[in-house]
């Protein structure tokens, strides 16, 4: 059974239906970009591991320097090579274009949050946290989102 912190939460939850959740990263100076844009992006080399990403997916974004999850989002698009060329100056090739779902929230201790939701956990060259995979199934992303105040 769900625990959710609030039946209104338990109520917009059921609402919408979604396969797959991603989590997509980024740091204080692609932040910005990434939510001004309505874009999450990658390098090129790792599309691979965005080509799952479907429109209808549930995505959130990790500010790996302030271990923070911004969400809630909605995949409008799959993955692409190039949707913005220009965006981050053409270093994040691999994108998907995303929409807000209700208001921006930002969650702490977003590693805490990722292991305990079952996201396996690596290390960036930096030392900072980030998950091995980008794309998840339906049962993580379900426990992600039960961390947030206004779920969907």
């Amino acid at each position: 059974m769900r625990k959710f912190k609030n039946k209104k939460a338990i109520k917009v939850y059921l609402m919408i239906q979604f396969e797959r959740s991603f989590i997509m990263l980024c740091n204080d100076q692609t932040e910005g970009e990434c939510l001004e844009r309505n874009l999450f992006g990658d390098k090129a080399k790792r599309f691979e591991y965005l080509d799952e990403i479907k429109p209808g997916d549930i995505g959130f974004l990790l500010n790996i320097y302030k271990d923070e999850l911004i969400g809630i989002f909605r995949a409008c698009s799959e993955a692409q090579l190039h949707i913005e060329p220009d965006a981050w100056h053409g270093k994040f090739a691999a994108q998907v274009r995303v929409e807000l779902i209700r208001n921006l929230q930002r969650i702490k201790d977003a590693t805490y949050i990722l292991n305990k939701a079952g996201v396996g956990m690596g290390q960036l060259a930096s030392g900072a946290p980030a998950p091995q995979y980008p794309v998840h199934g339906q049962d993580v992303g379900e426990k992600i989102l039960s961390n947030f105040k206004e779920s969907i």
